[in-house]
């Protein structure tokens, strides 16, 4: 049991449940008959509740305290036809008895032919090959079938041969135990058969037989085979029967610890309440016996092994749990995942009792009634949202379940599922990696700029969920690690700005400029002074991105002077940096937009209507630098279709369907758009279309340029015919 193999137990030293003493009990029964004939012992127990290691300490006891008696092993369950059943019963009695009837060559012959008349005669060459060729797999020889029909010729009964054999196993004064375990691994039919052997060798002298089975089962299949006798069938062949103790539950409950310590020994502490709560509602239940205990343990040490580090192990080992013991409720939970994690947010209280049988009958409705009670109580240490619906309270989700990667989290729920990390997080390993401390900014910014290139769930780019699981953890991140993390993020910020991880509809979830807000912010608010974080974010903006020191800039100096005239200024708690440094870097804003129009690399950035509205709006005095810049741009035909390209919007349109039921919209409809709003600030709107009309006609851009200043100016003209 050391190894938690599923073997059983040989000597009382190993014993961890209790059964020496009833061994010892049995061993004291079988020892004190004195003169036996055939007599029974039975042992009974379920399956995998320790028989066999009972058995084993039986014999022990046995070969200390009885040295006059020799144990025959029948080993049933290689046997797997009631045919090699009664061959191979009296091979093994004869192998076991032969050393004693060795000079009574009689007797010897007696017992052979009393398995060939018992056997019957449609196993007669099995018992040939099973009684002289040594071996069941051996061809039966002619000499030997001869030998056999021989047998069968001279006329002896089954009596004559008995009383034959009974004369010799008085004199050789000696006591046979036979030993038959693993009856519960024969179809019923089968050991029906070994009964009825037993029955019929049935009243040898100084032969007794242990027997070990589940009674309940047995009883069972006895009473279709035989209605008329039932339970008194066996009674005729049982002179003593024993019902296995139950295994405390205490013992079973530290066999399980041990097998959990030993698999969460590598992993952070774990709050032990916390785990306890999961373990005693969830497993305990189910561990009624030692193999119930090897079962879970053998399981575990398989299935935790590639994803430990990015689980939350109370969660893996409870869900496990259900998948070995309740594979309904198990199945339920895997096939429920938003009605789950969702539960009750917006139903009313006065619907609660209707709503509690709605997910009772959803998730239990393979269990017994009985057990429903106990698996709600489960169900909702794993999920706390199922309290809203069967505890009658409101219970809302946090970040930190995202932050433990507990099933109960959107992000990692299908890690459970999976046995690999869900698509809608990173592995816990690379998280580490990026908040190891010994690693440099450009380290960070090659591995964000890997998960760039990858595309995970919902067709968004890895990087996107980086910057979730970041956030998540950013609490717990060091302040010092933080700097340099945001350091590194804002030097590749603009790389970041992916219209495919940007939300659309009904299935919008931000996109990575918020996701950098929610980081810093994350990382920081709560745990700083204003003063603190003020300094740190003015060192790690300084090498940021123009795109995204334009959006921070901004969002830090709104702090102070909010957009809306009915809008009030941040409080200082919630605020990134003092307002000084908030008016520096928007000057250092201004200053870099300037650098880039003077290098041409503004209109090709990826949001140039944002830079110049921004240019526009920082420019001092109201200084017409935008409007000079975008007059120079309209004469060079490239720079008119980057122009067109940075006004050029989409919109999201979803048919709801109609009144009569007609079908909706499945999908989201993309539609052009003409994003010119305040236009007239940048540019002179009448000299803009004048010469996108002219690029048109001309011979200086390719027909997809073209293509997108035709899409732009029927946008336009949808728009101030009020079709937009």
């Amino acid at each position: 049991m050391s190894n938690f193999d599923d073997v059983p137990i040989n000597t009382p030293d190993k014993d961890r449940f209790g059964f020496d003493p009833f061994a010892n009990a049995i061993s004291d029964c079988i020892r004190s008959i004195e003169n036996p004939l055939g007599s029974v012992v039975a042992i009974y127990g379920p399956w995998g509740s320790g028989k066999s290691s009972v058995i084993n300490l039986v014999r022990h006891h046995l070969a200390n305290d009885a040295p006059d008696l020799d144990a025959i092993s029948f080993p049933a369950w290689m046997y797997r036809t009631e045919d090699a059943l009664a061959v191979g019963f009296f091979k093994e009695l004869y192998a076991g008895l032969s050393p004693v009837l060795s000079d009574q060559k009689k007797a010897a012959g007696a017992l052979r032919k009393l398995g060939a008349n018992l056997a019957g005669a449609s196993s007669l060459a099995g018992m040939a090959v099973g009684l002289f060729a040594g071996s069941l797999g051996e061809k039966a020889t002619t000499a030997t079938l001869d030998a056999l029909g021989g047998f069968i010729e001279q006329g002896e009964t089954a009596e004559d041969l008995q009383a034959t054999l009974a004369d010799a196993l008085r004199e050789a004064g000696k006591k046979f135990l036979v030993v038959i375990d693993d009856l519960d691994r024969l179809s019923p039919e089968e050991a029906l058969v070994i009964f009825r052997l037993v029955k019929s060798v049935g009243r040898l002298p100084n032969v007794m037989y242990l027997l070990a089975y589940d009674r309940e089962t047995t009883e069972q299949a006895v009473a279709r085979r035989f209605p008329s006798e039932g339970a008194h069938y066996l009674e005729k062949i049982i002179q003593a029967g024993f019902e296995l103790p139950q295994p405390d539950q205490s013992h079973l409950n530290v066999m399980m610890g041990e097998v959990l310590n030993g698999l969460a020994a590598d992993l952070p502490a774990i709050d032990p309440v916390e785990f306890g709560n999961l373990f005693h509602s969830i497993m305990v239940p189910e561990l009624k016996t030692p193999r119930d205990v090897l079962r879970l343990a053998n399981t575990l040490s398989i299935t935790i092994t590639p994803i430990k580090s990015d689980v939350f192990f109370p969660d893996f080992v409870s869900l496990e749990t259900l998948r070995v013991f309740r594979p309904g409720v198990y199945r339920a939970i895997r096939q429920n995942k938003s009605v789950i994690l969702n539960a009750g947010q917006n139903d009313r209280y006065d619907q609660r009792d209707a709503l509690s049988a709605q997910y009772t009958s959803m998730l239990l409705s393979s269990e017994p009634e009985e057990d429903h009670g106990q698996l709600r109580q489960a169900l909702m240490r794993l999920f706390p949202q199922l309290q809203n619906v069967f505890a009658n309270m409101s219970y809302s989700g946090t970040r930190e379940w995202a932050r433990q990667r507990r099933v109960c989290s959107t992000e990692h729920f299908d890690t459970y599922f999976r046995f690999s990390v869900s698509p809608k997080t990173i592995p816990k390993a690379e998280l580490d990696y990026l908040l190891d401390a010994s690693r440099t900014v450009e380290e960070i910014q090659n591995r964000v700029r890997e998960a760039i290139g990858i595309t995970q769930a919902e067709g968004r780019t890895k990087a996107s969920y980086v910057l979730d699981e970041l956030t998540a953890h950013g609490p717990s991140v060091s302040l010092e690690q933080g700097e340099k993390l945001l350091t590194a993020l804002f030097g590749i910020a603009d790389e970041l700005f992916l219209d495919q991880d940007e939300g659309r509809g009904f299935a919008s979830f931000g996109d990575n400029r918020y996701r950098l807000h929610w980081l810093l912010r994350s990382i920081l608010l709560d745990r700083t002074t204003l003063q603190e974080r003020s300094e740190m974010l003015a060192r790690a903006i300084e090498g940021a991105t123009l795109q995204w020191h334009l959006d921070f800039s901004n969002s830090a100096w709104g702090d102070y002077h909010p957009s809306g005239s009915d809008s009030d200024p941040t409080p200082e708690d919630n605020t990134l940096t003092t307002e000084d440094v908030a008016e520096q870097l928007q000057e250092k804003s201004l200053e870099m937009l300037r650098a880039a129009a003077a290098d041409n690399t503004m209109l090709p950035a990826k949001n140039p209507a944002r830079l110049l509205f921004d240019w526009d709006r920082l420019q001092p005095d109201g200084a017409g630098e935008v409007m000079a810049y975008t007059t120079q741009a309209l004469r060079d035909d490239t720079k008119l279709y980057q122009l067109a390209s940075a006004f050029l919007g989409k919109s999201y349109s979803h048919g709801m369907g109609g009144f009569g039921g007609a079908p909706g919209d499945l999908v989201q409809r993309e539609n052009d758009r003409a994003q010119v709003d305040g236009i007239d600030r940048l540019l002179d709107e009448s000299e803009f279309r004048r010469r996108l009309s002219e690029a048109l006609q001309g011979d200086a851009l390719d027909e997809s340029q073209k293509s997108t200043i035709g899409r732009f100016l029927a946008a336009w003209d949808r728009r101030d015919a009020g079709e937009d």
